[in-house]
């Protein structure tokens, strides 16, 4: 992954905690702090899959810490983010995600910035750009769990006298993401069955490659202006499931694909969902660089590349 542009020099010896790093977001993330010349603390119960230098590894599980934590920023990726699963499981999702960012809050001194990754499913659905004041909708428990992180850390960044941004991600895809979402389930089936079956083709959604994630949420983090506010991170472009697929099929150079459409209602999902990202522009100067295209290009060689198992964290 390369650097972020226009970091000159901002997080090259800063420390950073890192919490969820384990995960398909926050390992790239991690890897990217660290060629920044970051030093970060990495807070998890599962050891990241790469060892990487000025990365320490600290075990714990943020409903149980028992130390207190100090550093110049904290990123808290940390969270249970299936919204099905949430649906099935509320109560461990409330632990996680609202009472462990209550009891991470309480064991760190941040003395720059806390950024915190919420969701673009507490908006309600539409097809036209959502801007950062549009009205919530909190009907499932993953939107809810999610908008009372959000408030947690206001109230305890408030508290603390510390700076925060909120970012509100869409929908990321990139190399290493679990195969229970659909740009990786798509390109899977490419590749494991020559055949593609999708729950609602119609379904519409805004993606955005996770490099040009990550160079928005470290440029946000070290901006003046970003503090106490809300940004919308995706590509400003909504695509349906059904072109993902299709353009899934262009990118592996795979003939004969077909595609199944079921045609299923989909719980707890949004019809349609895509970002306004002019206030993210106007604040940082960002927007995304990578093309549908090229990101599931880049997604498909890096499963080429290992056999398969480029879906994984």
């Amino acid at each position: 992954m390369n650097k972020p542009v226009n970091l000159s020099g901002e997080l090259d010896g800063a420390s950073v905690i890192v919490t969820g790093a384990s995960g398909f977001i926050g390992l790239n993330l991690v890897k990217v702090l660290a060629s920044l010349g970051a030093k970060v603390t990495v807070i998890d119960r599962i050891q990241p899959s790469e060892r990487l230098s000025n990365v320490r590894f600290e075990w714990g599980d943020l409903r149980h810490l028992d130390q207190v934590y100090e550093a110049d920023y904290l990123i808290h990726l940390a969270a249970i983010t299936n919204a099905g699963f949430a649906e099935r499981y509320p109560i461990d999702t409330y632990e996680v995600n609202v009472l462990g960012t209550v009891n991470l809050m309480n064991h760190v001194k941040i003395n720059k910035r806390v950024l915190f990754p919420s969701t673009a499913l507490t908006y309600e659905a539409s097809s036209t750009p959502i801007s950062e004041e549009a009205p919530t909708d909190l009907s499932s428990t993953y939107a809810l769990s999610k908008n009372m992180g959000e408030q947690v850390i206001k109230f305890h960044c408030n508290r603390m006298g510390v700076g925060h941004t909120i970012v509100r991600f869409f929908n990321i895809y990139g190399p290493g993401q679990m195969p229970m979402y659909i740009v990786p389930q798509v390109l899977s089936q490419i590749r494991e069955q020559h055949h593609i079956e999708i729950r609602n083709g119609s379904v519409m959604r805004d993606l955005l490659f996770v490099e040009d994630c990550i160079n928005a949420v470290l440029k946000l983090a070290v901006t003046a202006a970003a503090e106490d506010n809300v940004f919308n991170i995706g590509s400003g472009h909504i695509v349906s499931i059904t072109d993902v697929a299709k353009a899934a099929i262009e990118a592996s150079g795979q003939q004969g694909v077909e595609i199944t459409d079921l045609e299923e209602m989909i719980a707890y999902s949004p019809t349609a969902i895509m970002a306004d990202i002019d206030k993210v522009q106007a604040t940082i100067d960002w927007f995304p660089k990578t093309t549908l295209k090229d990101g599931l290009k880049k997604m498909w060689d890096a499963m080429e590349q290992n056999n398969g198992a480029g879906m994984t964290g």
